[in-house]
């Protein structure tokens, strides 16, 4: 992937963030070879007007609010919301200009692509309702499956509206910073084929984490705050655990760090985020990330491609980002008058929709099996107080369909559409129960549900033409009952895939369907990012024996065998974003704790009395019984999927 902005920021004058450990500039954006002279406006001039459907008297706290490329379903504060879309869209316009997406090709008009799902929520709690399992200290989710692609956050604080002179100075929030990191690792996911070196990964996503805008300007290099923390720990008392190499190959398994795993964890992400910050503090350095990238993904291991792609040795990488480290990385604002100001939509919900918006995103996000039906009955209990309501008729037959008869979820579709002809999740969730009821029959039956699949997913795709699930249901649905796929389904999927490059699914079907469209370049290509995934085993594996077999030779009746062979159900890629204060603040208590007991002990040795001795023996026994209390209570970050 090349990381070239494709448009030129204007530049003030630096303004140092400040000084001392963290003292030079990161200067990426003006240091790019590959920028253009200005920067085309495209940010609206105004805020849409607020429209809001449903009596005032019968109305949920939860809103969905729109902008140019998300929905958001929220119960927080209107403005609030707001302040966060404005935010996440002047985010995703600098994403796109630091990141040129191989899909991509010059002269291409950018792909249409569906809005990516967000649920703001108002307390941390609610993340539970969408997955019990939720780690300690959870404040974001993203959830990725043949099903959808959500993201879930929470509102900590208030996202401030930054002056100009406030971007490089300002302290920086939790709700922005947690919201950013989060969406920053989801957009290389969705729109790059990288996924390895995780600590690049890792590194963009604490990078932009701490990105702040103002209307016309933004910052970037800040220290994230717990990562700065962390960071002088390592400087001050060199409570390491983790040497550099053992960050560019992950290798934590073994890491003995005073917070356990997760304080491990935190270490990892802490020095991705330098290792990134170094990477991207110059033109020359930016450059040799590219090649450092390219290498990586030619299958050299991440310490071989850092030592050729920087001129440097394995064992001088410590020593350099130590020095690195200790002179300094000054934030630089720089103006950007291509910001875009956020268009907002908000409906109000209606009291019985507002009840099914956590149910619905649940199911959305492939929950396991006992998960899925727990989910149906409590589904099918609110449904019945609230039998004419659209809402709950599409999530009880989503339920249905994936968890129980979907049969039985016909009529109540059928309902929804007599009301609305034009209703896509209706009409996508009829073609759903169509293809379930055909898996579970055979002959003219059979062939009777995929004609039916057929014809309500076409009109799913029409009504809607970005829905990366429809086109991968008509996919299958081609699949099935045609002996000969024709090009509009495989480019089809191939298209959606293009534009949720996230769904290990969708890129299992895109692979095959080049494959059998006799494009062996880009099926290779596609099987090459599979296989880096480190975070779906499965599917990574299920690569690396179809790039054999591909390169052995396999006939067009071998793809379309397993393009209709119906695997295991994916199970979900679920990223959790975690609050690290707690993490901190063990570690920094666990050093000073070990440092003091050992300064303790020193003194007993030296005191006369025996009195004195025992009295700092059992001080400094307290506090190493202390400390490994704390450890053992320490949180657990590491937890991913």
């Amino acid at each position: 992937m090349d990381l070239q902005p494709r448009t030129e920021p204007h530049f003030q004058k630096e303004q140092p963030m400040r000084k001392g450990p963290w003292a030079n500039t990161l200067a990426a954006f003006c240091l790019l070879s590959a920028c253009a002279a200005g920067a085309q406006q495209t940010r609206p001039a105004n805020l849409e007007r607020v429209e809001v459907a449903g009596k005032k008297d019968d109305l949920s706290a939860w809103v969905r609010a729109e902008s140019q490329r998300f929905v958001v379903y929220s119960d927080a504060n209107q403005e609030d919301v707001t302040q966060l879309l404005d935010n996440l869209e002047k985010l995703d316009h600098v994403l796109r200009l630091y990141t040129r997406p191989n899909h991509q090709t010059k002269g291409k008009a950018e792909q249409q692509e569906p809005k990516l799902t967000l649920y703001y929520h108002s307390r941390v709690s609610a993340l539970r309702e969408v997955d019990a399992s939720v780690p300690a200290d959870a404040v974001g989710l993203y959830s990725s499956c043949a099903s959808g692609v959500q993201g879930f956050g929470v509102h900590l604080e208030r996202v401030p509206s930054l002056a100009d002179e406030q971007l490089d100075r300002s302290p920086l929030d939790d709700t922005l910073s947690y919201v950013f990191e989060a969406y920053a690792r989801h957009f290389l996911y969705r729109h790059t084929d990288i996924r390895i070196p995780t600590s690049f990964v890792d590194g963009f996503a604490q990078y932009f984490s701490a990105a702040r805008f103002s209307e016309k300007q933004m910052v970037v290099g800040r220290v994230p705050k717990d990562i700065g923390g962390y960071l002088r720990l390592v400087r001050d008392n060199r409570v390491s655990s983790l040497e550099y190499g053992d960050v560019l190959e992950e290798k934590l398994a073994n890491a003995h760090n005073d917070a356990g795993p997760g304080g491990a964890r935190l270490e990892f992400e802490a020095k991705s985020w330098l290792l990134t910050h170094y990477m991207l503090s110059s033109d020359d350095r930016r450059q040799r990330l590219n090649r450092y990238l390219g290498l990586v993904d030619r299958g050299a291991s991440p310490t071989t491609a850092f030592e050729r792609a920087y001129g440097l040795k394995a064992s001088e990488i410590d020593q350099v980002m130590w020095r690195y480290s200790l002179r300094g990385t000054d934030a630089l604002r720089v103006a950007l008058p291509s910001l875009p100001a956020s268009r907002v939509r908000f409906h109000a919900l209606p009291r019985a929709a507002g009840e099914f918006v956590l149910a619905d995103a649940a199911l959305k996000a492939c929950p396991s099996r006992p998960a899925g039906e727990a989910l149906l009955k409590k589904v099918a209990g609110l449904a019945a107080q609230f039998p004419n309501d659209d809402l709950a008729r599409l999530t009880l037959s989503r339920a249905q369909i994936d968890w129980g008869n979907p049969q039985e979820a016909l009529p109540a579709l059928n309902a929804v559409l007599q009301g609305e002809d034009a209703n896509f999740e209706a009409r996508y969730l009829l073609g759903m129960a169509n293809l379930r009821l055909a898996e579970r029959n055979e002959g003219d039956a059979r062939r009777a549900y995929l004609q039916a699949a057929q014809g309500h997913l076409q009109r799913a795709r029409g009504l809607n033409p970005q829905s990366p699930e429809a086109a991968l249901a008509a996919f299958k649905t081609e699949v099935a009952a045609t002996d000969a796929p024709d090009s509009a389904a495989l480019e089809g999927v191939i298209s959606a895939w293009q534009t949720a490059r996230e769904v290990d699914a969708l890129a299992r079907s895109a692979a095959l369907a080049y494959a059998y469209a006799g494009n062996a370049d880009e099926a290779h290509h596609t099987l090459v990012s599979l296989a880096q995934n480190v975070r779906d085993a499965p599917s990574a594996q299920w690569a690396k024996q179809w790039q054999g077999r591909l390169q052995a030779g396999v006939t067009r009746g071998d793809i379309l065998a397993e393009m209709r062979r119906n695997p295991a159900p994916d199970a979900p890629f679920k990223e959790w974003t975690i609050d690290k204060k707690d993490v901190l603040q063990s570690v920094e208590f666990i050093s000073n704790a070990e440092a003091s007991a050992a300064f303790l002990e020193t003194m007993a040795l030296r005191a006369g009395k025996i009195e004195q001795q025992m009295q700092l023996i059992a001080a400094a026994q307290g506090l190493r019984m202390e400390a490994m209390r704390r450890r053992k209570l320490a949180p657990d970050s590491t937890k991913r999927n």
